[in-house]
């Protein structure tokens, strides 16, 4: 009987040690596992700021690659561009507090609209491709601003920020002009570089008064 004894304490403290084993293998695997987490939640936060650095304008053609000529590129870039102010007086229709500053934005979208969907029926007529006009980050932040404001206030900066959103369109025009080819691009071109360059002077004065 006696004999027995420590052959049973052996056997007892082999699975003991076996226990103590076990667990510390869970543990160093929990550890394992909460540090990996860990690591995944510190790294996610990087991926989405390195997104939030991106010109999302340049989407709008990407799946379609390059553009083919002059006159496709500056379709694209310019029904985006005409997309901004069309966003932008969207809410100046409602938002401006004068009948002036109400009137000019509504003719502003209207105009912009129809000349964004020509544009985009004229890809899709010469290049078979269907673009889909998207906000360019200076538009972006210009309808950002303009939220902010509210009255007199609101229609001055409405029209300060139609003026600079007109100057990048023909300067758009200007770069691209001596490269296009088509004679239908090219004449819709130059009458919106005559109406922009008018209300480039028309709302400089009334955004002085």
């Amino acid at each position: 009987m006696n004999a027995a004894f420590p052959r049973l304490s052996c056997v007892l403290a082999g699975t003991t040690i076996a226990i103590l084993a076990a667990c510390a293998g869970s543990n160093d695997s929990g550890a394992t596992d909460s540090a990996a987490a860990a690591d995944q939640t510190a790294t996610a936060p990087a991926a989405d700021s390195s997104m939030a650095g991106m010109d999302h304008s340049a989407m709008s053609g990407m799946n379609n690659g390059p553009a083919k000529d002059a006159d496709h590129e500056f379709l694209r870039k310019m029904s985006d561009h005409h997309e901004g102010l069309v966003v932008m007086m969207d809410a100046a229709r409602e938002r401006a507090s004068s009948a002036t500053a109400k009137a000019d934005a509504r003719k502003l979208h209207d105009m912009q609209g129809q000349e964004r969907d020509q544009m985009v029926g004229m890809i899709k007529s010469s290049y078979n491709e269907r673009h889909m006009p998207m906000l360019m980050s200076s538009a972006k932040a210009m309808n950002d601003d303009l939220q902010q404001k509210s009255g007199a206030a609101y229609d001055r900066d409405m029209y300060g920020h139609v003026v600079m959103h007109h100057q990048e369109g023909v300067k758009m025009i200007d770069d691209f002009l001596p490269r296009m080819q088509k004679a239908e691009v090219k004449q819709m071109a130059e009458k919106m570089r005559a109406v922009q360059q008018r209300e480039i002077q028309e709302f400089q004065r009334k955004q002085r008064t």
